[in-house]
């Protein structure tokens, strides 16, 4: 490239840099109804994606965002529908959390334009919690444990439900920076089901992003596992009789032929000797 071509290249990325924050206020003065169209996660505190709706005949809109330290920037991963762009992704390097993240999705018309400010520590959804166990203690409580990274226990709380099958809600309790929970006066007679789920607690930010509800443990006889148990008994002892029925009819049978065969036998012996 010649020196012109950079020198270029060098001022019409300046003029971008100044040009462009400028357009997007002038642009968007009278487009706040539609804020609620775009929605970003971090999902994990490892990637983010940013995404918002589209229905046929709406233009293919593109996606501008910065920081209050950055420069303007198009997004490099669209997330495509049908060969329309419904979202952005963003790599854990370009998340910032505590500073202002700004968006702008602009289309071919002004109602197509729309800026949105977030703080992104406060758009992180955590991965259910892992390693869920339950197990009955020597007080005869229920100790239900997960793990968590010991980098994020702090700002981490949780929320366990838990039911029986004789239970029409469950019961909820949320929790901070534990990884157990007991619950005491268990009935024995009862069926248990547990699950986890966690969020950022208020300490660390301002979120009301829980994460997926992890998968369930037991603990206790399930009575439908045992109905089952006893259906699959019966059903064996139904088709053992009816095998020993099939049997002993089977034998009778055969001994009447034997017994008919064999009169025969007799008769046609005796009817020889006689000539």
């Amino acid at each position: 490239m010649t020196m012109a071509g950079n020198c270029f290249l060098r001022v019409s990325t300046w003029l971008k840099q100044i040009y462009l924050p400028w357009l997007i206020l002038l642009y968007n003065r009278e487009v706040h109804a539609q804020l609620n169209d775009v929605s970003c996660i971090v999902h994990n505190e490892e990637f983010m994606e940013c995404r918002w709706n589209h229905t046929d005949g709406e233009a293919n809109y593109t996606l501008f965002y910065w920081y209050t330290s950055t420069s303007p920037e198009e997004c490099r991963n669209y997330i495509q529908e049908n060969g329309y762009n419904v979202g952005c992704y963003f790599s854990k390097d370009k998340i910032i959390e505590f500073e202002n993240f700004y968006l702008y999705r602009n289309g071919s018309s002004d109602s197509g334009s729309l800026t949105k400010t977030f703080q992104l520590q406060n758009q992180v959804k955590l991965y259910p919690p892992t390693n869920v166990t339950l197990n009955m203690t020597e007080n005869n409580e229920l100790l239900l444990s997960w793990e968590t990274p010991a980098k994020l226990l702090e700002c981490r709380m949780y929320e366990i439900r838990h039911r029986s099958n004789k239970d029409k809600v469950w019961q909820v309790q949320v929790i901070t920076a534990q990884t157990k929970y007991v619950l005491s006066s268990v009935d024995p007679t009862k069926f248990y089901t547990f699950q986890v789920r966690s969020k950022i607690n208020q300490y660390c930010a301002s979120t009301e992003l829980w994460s997926e509800w992890s998968s369930a443990v037991h603990w206790g006889k399930d009575p439908i596992q045992s109905g089952k148990i006893h259906e699959n008994y019966y059903l064996f002892a139904f088709l053992l009789a009816l095998g020993l029925l099939i049997i002993v009819l089977s034998l009778l049978k055969f001994k009447r032929i034997y017994h008919s065969s064999h009169n025969q036998w007799k008769f046609l012996k005796v009817s020889n000797e006689k000539q």
